[in-house]
């Protein structure tokens, strides 16, 4: 019996440790495009880190993953909510605040950045 128990509790530990480590798939990306803020345009660069979550994360969450924005020495951006409509990946501030969206197909991004303004652009995978 106690065989069994330890048996169990172990394959526990090992099923968690799994999950916890291969929950999701991290794509990075450079967007070269422009940044609108304030009535004016200005070229930028901003890079994505995106990541996809496996099929088992939607047994306990809506979400389809979460992604980090960085507009290089001016601010961070985190979504944790990301929604998807085909190849469109839609980020969320909230699950009611739209804030941008990113096509897994053609690269394209919009997304607000708040008080920085709204980055239009296409990005490129990048490996790290």
């Amino acid at each position: 019996m106690l065989k069994v128990l330890v048996g169990l509790i172990v394959a526990a530990i090992l099923l968690f440790l799994f999950v916890a480590n291969y929950s999701a798939a991290e794509y990075r990306y450079e967007c070269n495009g422009q940044i609108t803020a304030n009535g004016s345009e200005q070229p930028a660069t901003l890079f994505l880190k995106l990541e996809r979550y496996r099929w088992w994360v939607g047994l306990w969450s809506d979400s389809k993953g979460s992604a980090w924005v960085e507009l290089p020495n001016q601010t961070v951006s985190y979504f944790g909510h990301v929604t998807e409509a085909g190849d469109l990946l839609q980020f969320w501030d909230s699950p009611k605040k739209f804030s941008g969206n990113f096509s897994s197909l053609s690269g394209a991004i919009g997304v607000d950045l708040g008080g920085f303004g709204v980055f239009d652009g296409s990005c490129k995978d990048i490996r790290q």
